[in-house]
C-alpha cells in the first residue's frame, strides 16, 4: 500500500457523477452551476446531497431563499458545455444559454430543467448541513425524477475523476448480494 497525502484522499472515491444543479435567483433567472459531490442520501424517502462549497454560492443562496433545486444529470455529449457553466459569473449571466444548453419547464417544482440532460431529479429542499471549512450540504427530498432512457449505460453519465480528468461509464458488471 501506498500512503495518500490527506488533501488527495477524497480522490479515492472518485469517479463520481457531474451534474448541473438548477436554482432561481431573485429575479427568477435561472443559475446552473456544474457539481460532481453529488450523491445518494437515502431512498425511501428518495434523499440527494450536493456538497456547495460556501454559503456565498449562488445555488446555496439561491436554493435557501427558494426551497427547490434541480439536479441534472450531465452527459457525455454536453460535458465540456456543462462544465464551462462553472466559470465566475454575476447573477442573471446565463452561462448555460450562453453554452448552447436549453431550460425547460419542470414538473413538480418551480426551477427549470435543462433539456440535454439525460436524468432529472426535482428537488425541495430539507435541510443544510454544515460542513468545517464553509462547506454546505445542500439535502434535497426528490419529488419528481424521469430519464430519456433507462439504466445509466443509456444516458452515458459523464464521472468526474479529479481536475480536467473525467470518465464515462463503461461495461457493466453484475454481482450477487445479500446471499
Amino acid at each position: 500500500m501506498v500512503e495518500v497525502p490527506l488533501p488527495d484522499a477524497v480522490w479515492l472515491l472518485s469517479p463520481r457523477i457531474t451534474v448541473l444543479v438548477n436554482t432561481l435567483d431573485e429575479k427568477g433567472e435561472l443559475n446552473s452551476s456544474p457539481f460532481s459531490f453529488a450523491f445518494p442520501l437515502g431512498a425511501n424517502p428518495p434523499l440527494i446531497g450536493v456538497s456547495v462549497a460556501s454559503k456565498q454560492k449562488l445555488t446555496y443562496i439561491n436554493s435557501k431563499r427558494t426551497g427547490e433545486f434541480v439536479v441534472c444529470a450531465v452527459s457525455e455529449d454536453f460535458g465540456q458545455r456543462a462544465v464551462n457553466c462553472e466559470a465566475p459569473h454575476k447573477p442573471g449571466d446565463k452561462l448555460w444559454e450562453k453554452q448552447g444548453l436549453h431550460a425547460e419547464k419542470s414538473k413538480r417544482v418551480n426551477v427549470p430543467r435543462i433539456r440535454e440532460a439525460g436524468a432529472i431529479l426535482e428537488c425541495k429542499v430539507s435541510q443544510f448541513v454544515e460542513l468545517n471549512g464553509g462547506r454546505v450540504i445542500l439535502v434535497g427530498e426528490v419529488l419528481h425524477a424521469e430519464t430519456e432512457q433507462e439504466g445509466l449505460d443509456k444516458i452515458r453519465p459523464l464521472l468526474h475523476v479529479s481536475g480536467g480528468r473525467f470518465r464515462s461509464t463503461g461495461k457493466e458488471i453484475v454481482l450477487e448480494r445479500r446471499k
